[in-house]
């Protein structure tokens, strides 16, 4: 009986251990998890719907935070003023599936409007990518379609 109850306990532990998030699934709702980024990020919102204002000149690196979405889809929307340079913006769900990947970049289309694939509910991680970005933008993000 003991035997059985103490297997019992280190498959539970071991379930719930495999079960773990993704390590941003450590982090509060939009907080920064990576900053290399040279440039500015301003955010203006948080909460369920995250929203920041950025400027760079020529600056590049990577800005990303955890969100909590209680949504399986995400509604993105940004643009960018630059005559050089580019913005990526990456989502990857709870269990760490890319779920959303848009690129923006100098003389191309300047903004991005569009929803998620499909994911699981819970901390996403939001990144964006900027390379030699000389210029302004925004983002904003909303759950759901």
């Amino acid at each position: 009986m003991k035997n059985s109850i103490f297997l019992f306990l280190v498959s539970m532990l071991f379930f719930l251990s495999a079960c773990e998030k993704t390590e941003f699934g450590k982090y509060d709702n939009n907080e920064v998890v990576e900053n290399t980024y040279t440039g500015n990020v301003l955010v203006t919102s948080g909460g369920t719907d995250p929203a920041a204002d950025f400027t760079g000149n020529g600056d590049s690196g990577t800005y990303s935070f955890a969100w909590v979405n209680p949504q399986s889809r995400a509604s993105a929307n940004f643009d960018i003023t630059t005559p050089t340079g580019s913005v990526q913006i990456i989502m990857q769900d709870a269990e760490g599936t890319e779920v959303l990947n848009a690129t923006r970049s100098a003389g191309g289309n300047d903004s991005f409007s569009g929803v998620s694939d499909s994911g699981i509910s819970g901390t996403w991680l939001v990144t964006f990518i900027f390379t030699d970005f000389n210029g302004d933008g925004s983002y904003s993000i909303h759950p759901g379609t």
